[in-house]
């Protein structure tokens, strides 16, 4: 299909303006046309306005171009769909796949294309690619319904009116995923197209093919009930962790450490979750950022330890290429041997960061609330511990067992096991432990009690631990833990804080890491009780691991239990809830086919939201 335009290619790198291009959908998207801006544009792709300037010398050129590739991108899917000779009825099916693709009928491309629609009649600009877009592809559907009807439909027939009523229909579900896009399924309305053409075709026999086009192994999957736990292939599943690690691992808030492991000017921290690797960095102005761990050379890590300072910049190993501490690249060995390069365009790749009570979180993707409001429930049950003032005691520990992310929370996200599996814990506190919620956040809780305990550790511990004044009366010998979805677990003793977490490394392997930190000056009981909890800790997470080694084995057996929870371990049943939330195809008691389960999860996501 031709509309007569040709998009303009200025000089310049064409996957940069493919970026900058994808930037400003995104910006019209979210904020409007009127309100875009290239400092916007700029912002959204995480580069600088010069080098928006650089590409496209006027708002203008960037805004024509954007409603140009748009366009190209429409027209490229219906020339498909009319490529091969073939049956008409055929071509018309391929043209609703074609237009109703979710890769290419997005809520922001839909967006984006009635924005420019409503200012095409003031634009002869714009209306030549709107106008050139919507007749090409109106003449093209009308010739197939033509042709069709030539002596085989009744004679009160109108094709051009039944053609006009089908573009009309594609034209509302596009519409739709603007205005309502929640509510937008496309499967449906593929369904809702492929069923009107049944009902005026000729020689359709017919009328409503949909239960054949769309009868599928998941949508006759029993799913399994809202009390009921995940399924055994969940914990085992290569596609499924995929899965997890692009939505859960790559799109939430991760928690990397606490400002007091980076308090010096080039301080770092290193942090790999989901296939990505970032690094925070305090920089000379005092201020941290976060970015992708990745040399924009040739993919080196730019600090290749855990922890350390790197002085005043960021260098990578492999070729020296050299990063500030604010992420801009500072020199390029032998630069004369790049021609045309962009050093401006080639700093280390921004990554979100926020800083909650001390401790320091980043995400790979955007989108969502911030940790602020993610954590808001419980900011001001925490106050008194003064976390954002305390400092590392030791260095991070870091072990890889061999099991499933999961069954690592949900072993932590409930204390009925406690009584036959943690004697050291059971005589630190007896039955006070308690489960319970705050918002979406887990809390336990448990009170040190003053019983005569058989382990020398919890027996010293209870002796030495000292009263702090300072904590709220409850906290005064309460052991206080939060968990963080997905992965996370911060937690408050008296006499000190800290946090563990789960980083997924295959379905079967899971690397465990965590730190503790104390406020400075502490007397010599705080130390001794410091210690005596870490020995305590120690032993409940050794008891741990040989229970979760036993719960991997039984994912892969015929027998593995959905629904013997009890009341008392609702903090599991909350976890498996929200985990089905975002990965719907996890509600189901049997794996999709192989090859099937990403777009199985996409189907049964547009199906919840059109719910």
């Amino acid at each position: 299909m031709n509309t007569g335009f040709k998009p303009v290619i200025a000089n310049g790198s064409i996957e940069r303006r493919a970026q900058l291009i994808e930037a400003t959908i995104e910006v019209i998207w979210r904020e409007g046309l009127s309100r875009l801006t290239l400092a916007k544009v700029a912002r959204r792709a995480g580069l600088s306005t010069s080098i928006v300037n650089f590409y496209f010398n006027t708002k203008e050129q960037l805004l024509l171009e954007t409603l140009q590739s748009v366009a190209a991108e429409f027209e490229q899917a219906v020339d498909q769909a009319f490529k091969d000779p073939k049956d008409p009825v055929d071509t018309l099916r391929s043209l609703v796949d074609a237009m109703l693709d979710p890769k290419l009928c997005t809520p922001a491309r839909a967006t984006v294309w009635y924005a420019f629609m409503g200012e095409s009649q003031a634009r002869d600009d714009y209306n030549a690619t709107v106008r050139g877009r919507e007749l090409a592809i109106r003449d093209r559907v009308e010739g197939l319904f033509v042709e069709l009807y030539q002596g085989n439909g009744p004679s009160a027939s109108d094709p051009i009116a039944l053609a006009r009523a089908f573009d009309a229909l594609i034209d509302s579900f596009w519409e739709q995923c603007m205005m309502a896009p929640d509510s937008v399924d496309l499967k449906e309305s593929r369904r809702t197209c492929l069923s009107y053409l049944a009902s005026v075709l000729p020689g359709e026999p017919n009328p409503n093919p949909v239960p054949d086009l769309f009868s599928s192994e998941v949508d006759r999957q029993p799913v399994a009930t809202s009390n009921g736990m995940l399924s055994g292939w969940t914990y085992t599943s290569a596609e499924l962790f995929e899965v997890e690690m692009a939505q859960l691992f790559r799109g939430q808030w991760l928690l990397v450490g606490h400002v007091a492991d980076v308090v010096e000017s080039g301080d770092y921290l290193t942090f790999e979750a989901g296939g990505e690797r970032a690094v925070v960095v305090r920089g000379e102005d005092n201020q941290l950022r976060a970015f992708h761990n990745v040399c924009r050379h040739r993919g080196s890590r730019v600090v290749p330890q855990a922890q350390g300072n790197c002085g005043h910049v960021l260098r990578c190993p492999f070729h020296g290429w050299t990063y500030g501490l604010d992420g801009r690249l500072k020199s390029v060995p032998r630069p004369q041997g790049f021609s045309g390069f962009d050093k401006a365009a080639n700093g280390l790749a921004a990554l979100e960061l926020e800083v909650w009570n001390g401790l320091i979180f980043t995400r790979f993707e955007s989108g969502g609330c911030s940790v602020a409001d993610q954590l808001a429930s419980i900011n001001a049950r925490i106050q008194c511990y003064r976390l954002a003032d305390m400092t590392p005691l030791g260095g991070p520990y870091q072990t890889e067992v061999d099991y499933n992310w999961k069954f690592f929370h949900d072993v932590d996200n409930e204390g009925y096991h406690v009584p036959a599996a943690h004697p050291a814990l059971q005589d630190l506190y007896g039955r006070s432990y308690r489960d319970d919620f705050i918002g979406d956040i887990a809390v336990s809780t448990a009170t040190v009690d003053e019983h005569p305990a058989r382990s020398w550790s919890v027996a010293r511990y209870k002796s030495l631990l000292p009263d702090f004044p300072e904590l709220s009366l409850e906290s005064r010998r309460q052991w206080l833990y939060f968990g963080v979805f997905p992965n996370a677990v911060i937690y408050f003793y008296p006499e000190k804080a800290g946090y563990y977490m789960s980083l997924p490394c295959s379905p079967g392997t899971t690397r465990v890491i965590g730190r503790e930190y104390g406020l400075p000056g502490g007397s010599r009981a705080v130390r001794a009780a410091q210690y005596l909890s870490s020995r305590i800790d120690k032993m409940t997470y050794l008891e741990d691991n040989a229970l979760v080694q036993w719960l991997q084995e039984a994912a892969r057996t015929s027998v593995f239990p959905l629904d013997n929870l009890s009341d008392i371990e609702a903090g599991v049943l909350r976890f498996h809830q929200r985990l089905k939330k975002e990965i719907p195809v996890m509600s189901l008691v049997h794996p999709p086919a192989p090859g099937t389960l990403a777009a199985a999860n996409q189907a049964m996501r547009s199906g919840a939201a059109r719910a």
